[in-house]
């Protein structure tokens, strides 16, 4: 794949109509119908072609992400009225994550 998004744009060019018609024959004879796109073309920019992602979807809030991990870390840390569970033991200010936490005893507690 990456051999393709780095072809030269010459070649990318140098498609003629006989490419394609061999290349719609070909795909006639397989039984394959829809637009004719080259690989090139799509990395060319010429043509775009839409990708699908499988979405998770938050049932509490609608919220959507891309990957089911996301998703359940929102749900553990973020969805709702969560309270927030790092506390700082000096000024009484609370964090979602241990690191925010660790981050402002390093800032603003330092011995």
């Amino acid at each position: 794949m990456l051999e393709r998004k780095t072809r030269d744009i010459t070649e990318s060019k140098a498609l003629s109509t006989t490419d394609k018609s061999v290349k719609e024959r070909e795909r006639s004879s397989l039984g394959q119908t829809g637009p004719l796109f080259s690989m090139t073309a799509v990395y060319a920019g010429e043509t775009y072609v839409p990708i699908s992602q499988p979405q998770y979807t938050c049932t509490n809030c609608g919220k959507k992400y891309k990957w089911q991990d996301s998703l359940k870390r929102h749900q553990r840390v973020e969805c709702g009225n969560k309270e927030k569970k790092f506390s700082c033991h000096f000024c009484d200010r609370k964090f979602k994550y241990r690191y925010e936490l660790r981050n402002h005893n390093f800032a603003h507690h330092r011995p």
